[in-house]
């Protein structure tokens, strides 16, 4: 299968940068917040392995070889991983404040009040240790996955996991800056809520009272839910393999849940991140249609 050609993830990244950019700048001329690093340690380190590495490929194997294909898709995704880690630094620096109020109006009106939803949680013990488990995983799923997918040579999926990474983390960046949330434990008063919760909404509080976070434990954006739209992107990446298809998409149906039924987002969270992969599927069927065009073209001139 052929995979999506580089010019739509090129794009994105290139937007994503410069909207980043923007966002620094305008937080260094006008607001002065200080910020979390979310970048992990080590990364010039890795950096330097991966293009020596590379360097290290390109030298032993002929253009064209599965080894120097694998080589390139691990710096790509290392790149990939780098600009959202940049892209987080900038979006945290948003001036606006949060709209969790209205969203916990409009779900207590819903009758979907927060609080029972997490007390029931908390007297099944057994379920919720079962779906913290899963809540978890996401982090080890996002680390092994794509390179299991590298490894095994279907780089049509690592490519189009790329351009939704991207695309999502744009939509819903964007979406935080103008309308930043902090999540459930943030507003609302319960004792369930675990230190993890309640450090979203006071990094959010440090930053804006210009105070550097004490913490970087918790999450950052509630609204859409990240945790949701990398599940299902997990499950998407390994959908050639059906055994591990179908595992991953129980498990990833209970870390869903989770989200909710443990208090790190509200129900209005999952729904917005269905909306934002709608959108963001639109627009890789919308590169697939045209990078089929100019495929069949070239194919008509040079035949």
């Amino acid at each position: 299968m052929n995979p999506i050609s580089s010019r739509p993830i090129n794009i994105l990244a290139g937007l994503m940068l410069f909207l980043s950019s923007i966002a620094f700048l305008i937080n260094h001329y006008f607001f002065k917040y200080k910020g979390n690093n979310y970048f992990p340690e080590g990364i010039p380190f890795l950096a330097t392995v991966l293009f020596l590495f590379n360097f290290g490929l390109m030298l032993y194997f002929k253009k064209g070889s599965k080894f120097r294909q694998i080589g390139r898709e691990l710096l790509y995704l290392f790149g990939v991983m780098s600009l959202i880690a940049l892209a987080t630094n900038a979006v945290q620096l948003t001036p606006f404040p949060p709209i969790d109020p209205s969203i916990v109006d409009v779900e207590n009106y819903l009758h979907f009040p927060m609080e029972s939803v997490v007390a029931w949680t908390n007297n099944h013990p057994k379920f919720k240790y079962l779906l913290g488990v899963t809540y978890d995983s996401l982090t080890y799923q996002m680390s092994i996955l794509p390179l299991f997918v590298i490894f095994t040579c279907h780089f049509h999926l690592v490519r189009e996991y790329y351009f939704y990474l991207l695309c999502t983390t744009l939509i819903g960046f964007s979406f935080y800056y103008f309308f930043p949330t902090t999540a459930p434990a943030s507003i609302l008063n319960s004792s369930l809520f675990s230190i993890s919760q309640i450090a979203t909404g006071l990094k959010f509080e440090q930053i804006h009272h210009y105070i550097i976070p004490t913490t970087n434990d918790g999450g950052l954006i509630a609204l859409p839910s990240f945790h949701a739209i990398w599940a299902i992107l997990c499950v998407n990446l390994v959908r050639d393999w059906k055994i591990l298809w179908i595992v991953l998409s129980v498990i990833n149906l209970f870390l869903i849940a989770s989200c909710v039924l443990l208090g790190w987002h509200y129900i209005t969270d999952i729904i917005g991140s269905f909306i934002v992969l709608w959108i963001s599927y639109y627009f890789f069927n919308q590169c697939k249609t045209e990078n089929n065009i100019i495929r069949d073209r070239t194919i008509l001139r040079d035949s």
